[in-house]
């Protein structure tokens, strides 16, 4: 008898929006100088097994979705050993390959080499982590890896392994507070990119960083502000847009951004692995403000107001994890182009990925890019994460050369505000 699980409402959610984006998370380390691919290999084995999930593929029903757990795994479908020149060139093409809901297994790693340095590619199924849980995995590779060099066994590995349910983030609360969350999370203002061309284009990834000095002088005056640094990028983001889209002055613009929504469960953590992004919309009204730090101050009331609610980022949920629950998959998978639909401009921060602890044989990589999952037009989400203090933003999505401009444009213009905002600190 082949073991499976029934799905929760948090991958049966991630699902159904296949068809608007890849289901995929993705990193990229890069070492410098060469890590043990043999090892590497079995220590991405090692955590692959340790999850279920993590080695299980989604089947989608009529009615609802199920795992099926894959008891044994052929080494390409978690592992990928590439020798080249181009190092970052092979990495970023492993990097927009999708993690399938249908694989055999819902984590992939690829080892690109060259003769001076290494970079590790992780991507992984978004049916099963968000980012927070990715970093989490990232780590675990790592923890792996060491016990497997110095040990020759990862048998003292333990990964998260309880309960998966999107439920657990609100099942403290009563009757009355789930009545306060039945709205939508949406700002009522709908901002979109202005992709140049209307063909949907290929997968690609746009990066930008924004260099440590930068980022630590301008994380110094905010904080005198009252501002913190993902009201900067959010404040950057919507400088950056407002005049790349030209738009009028006074013209309301919003960002949807995504929040953690691990401080809701019991012990501030999910007790698996799981998709815990909500999100928080933030919305100007009048538009941006006269200069950077009018537009951080209106970004950080926002935020700040957030933070202060005891039920942030939850708005909704319970509506929609109710029709996931009473709605055919089918049925779903027709509605989501509406909802879907809503998302357009958006942006998530990882922060810091702690590079010391994803050593590799005592070699810590010296930066990376994250990114989320590959969006399809006319969405567009900047993902931002820091190596050594270094900003990386980064676009996944699916377009064309000419769009890759804007988007750069987009990128370099969000490096420039804050680099201005830091320069006059």
């Amino acid at each position: 008898m082949p073991h499976i699980m029934l799905a929760g409402i948090g991958e049966t959610m991630q699902y159904i929006v296949h068809d608007y984006n890849d289901n995929t998370i993705r990193f990229i380390l890069r070492y410098p100088g060469a890590v043990d691919a043999a090892i590497l290999s079995r220590a991405v084995e090692a955590v692959v097994f340790s999850v279920d999930v993590l080695h299980a593929s989604f089947k989608p029903g009529k009615l609802r979705g199920w795992w099926k757990v894959n008891d044994a795994l052929p080494q390409e479908s978690y592992f990928t050993h590439i020798q080249t020149e181009d190092v970052m060139g092979a990495a970023t093409a492993c990097a927009v390959r999708p993690v399938l809901p249908g694989s055999l297994c819902q984590l992939h790693c690829s080892l690109v080499q060259g003769k001076e340095e290494s970079a590790v590619v992780v991507n992984i199924s978004h049916l099963c982590v968000d980012g927070s849980d990715g970093k989490y995995l990232l780590g675990k590779i790592a923890e792996a890896y060491e016990l497997l060099r110095t040990s020759g066994s990862a048998d003292g590995l333990a990964v998260k392994n309880g309960s998966r349910a999107a439920e657990q983030v609100y099942e403290q609360l009563s009757r009355k507070e789930m009545r306060q969350l039945l709205h939508s999370p949406l700002g009522g203002v709908k901002t979109t990119f202005p992709y140049p061309d209307q063909e949907m284009g290929e997968p690609r990834m746009t990066l930008q960083t924004i260099p440590a000095e930068a980022m630590a002088a301008a994380r110094t005056r905010a904080k005198a502000e009252g501002a913190t640094a993902n009201d900067l990028l959010l404040a950057a983001c919507y400088q950056s847009f407002v005049r790349l889209a030209r738009l009028e002055s006074g013209t309301p613009v919003s960002i949807m951004g995504m929040m953690d929504l691990r401080r809701h469960c019991k012990a501030g953590d999910s007790e698996g692995l799981s998709n815990m992004a909500g999100t928080l919309c933030t919305v100007l009204p009048q538009g941006v403000g006269e200069d950077f730090s009018h537009t951080l101050a209106q970004v950080a009331q926002q935020t700040r107001a957030a933070k202060e609610n005891p039920m942030a980022g939850l708005e909704g949920m319970p509506l929609v994890h109710g029709a996931a629950k009473a709605l055919p998959l089918w049925v779903l998978l027709k509605c989501v182009g509406w909802i879907y639909g809503s998302f357009s401009l958006g942006l998530t921060n990882l922060g810091s990925i702690p590079c010391d602890d994803l050593a590799l044989g005592g070699l810590a990589p010296v930066d990376g890019a994250f990114g989320g999952p590959l969006k399809k037009k006319p969405a567009m989400q900047v993902s931002a994460a820091s190596f050594h203090g270094n900003c990386c933003l980064c676009v996944a999505g699916q377009y064309t050369q000419e769009d890759a401009k804007q988007l750069q444009a987009l990128l370099a213009g969000m490096a420039e505000e804050i680099a201005q905002y830091a320069a006059n600190a």
